[in-house]
């Protein structure tokens, strides 16, 4: 641990899990290394399996959910990733600079996962690999309800989780919490790192595969103006009701246009001549869920 004075500085990494220990190691299933691990004669069989949650080609979802209780797959592709943690893993890699000193000063790793068969599956492997590597470490695997399949409510749900573990890790704990924003999709990414700095003072990190040394980006103290995010909700909540009629140029929904505009050009909204639209249930759903997204920033620590 690092100390300054009497106080000890333990770190909570929260991380964000994509599927690439699942597609790199749908490519070293063949190798030589796979045929050297417990397991590795069964390399054949296991790789048909990982092939279905990590191959765009091959992707079923619910051959995948087989993965999930073959120790002995899982344990095959935890070998390969104790042989090359590196290359097998994008959210490892970026991670190196932990891992390469046991995790020797990390209390916690909190790894997000979809709430898919190969989200849980990919957690698997990491939470396996960084308990052996990573001795004394609490390592937690948060699947995410509904990220990885409907947008929005995933995406409101991963807000919260992340939230509620950076706070958690802060406020009561008092460490210094990093978010590894590398793996899963960049725009549940991008929406990761806003909500862990507006909910404690968090340090993002990240790592490219071209990238020879990890990144981190600035901690910002970040605030929101919460008298204007009250009237956005409002006006949000406001429409968010079945065959609510609504004008685009009214000035009262300022505040709201912007998606409005968006939900118009995708059709979500239903067209009912000139600028005035009909709220469909589609989008009192999206629009009660960006309500709710909006609540999780101002909720305090």
């Amino acid at each position: 641990m690092i100390y300054f004075g009497a106080i000890c500085m333990a770190e909570t990494h929260l991380v964000i899990v994509g599927t690439s220990v699942l597609r790199n190691g749908l490519k070293e299933l063949g190798s030589p290394e796979a045929a050297s691990c417990p397991g590795g004669g069964s390399a054949a069989r296991c790789s048909d399996l990982v092939a279905a949650c990590a191959d765009p080609q091959r992707l079923d979802r619910e051959r995948c959910k087989a993965l999930q209780g073959d120790e002995e797959c899982l344990g095959l592709l935890t070998c390969l990733a104790s042989k090359s943690p590196f290359r097998m893993s994008a959210e490892l890699n970026a991670m190196d600079w932990v891992v390469k000193d046991k995790c020797g000063d990390v209390r916690r790793i909190v790894l997000f996962a979809s709430d898919t068969p190969e989200g849980r599956a990919a957690a698997d492997v990491l939470s396996r690999f960084l308990g052996a590597e990573c001795p004394g470490v609490e390592v937690v695997a948060e699947i995410v309800t509904g990220l990885g399949g409907e947008f929005w409510p995933g995406l409101l749900n991963l807000t919260r989780s992340l939230a509620r573990w950076a706070r958690r890790a802060f406020y009561r704990d008092n460490d210094i919490v990093y978010l590894n924003a590398t793996g899963g999709f960049k725009p549940e990414a991008g929406m990761a790192i806003l909500a862990a700095m507006l909910a404690a003072p968090v340090v993002p990190y990240y790592k490219h595969e071209a990238m020879k040394e990890t990144v981190i980006l600035p901690q910002i103290p970040l605030r929101v103006d919460e008298g204007r995010l009250r009237v956005l909700i409002g006006q949000l909540l406001n429409i968010a009701k079945k065959n609510a009629k609504i004008r685009l140029s009214d000035p009262n929904l300022s505040e709201v246009r912007w998606v409005l505009i968006y939900l118009a050009k995708m059709g979500v909204l239903r067209r009912l001549g000139g600028e005035t639209y009909e709220v469909t249930e589609r989008a009192e759903e999206i629009l009660n869920l960006l309500a709710q997204i909006y609540e999780e920033l101002v909720v305090k620590p």
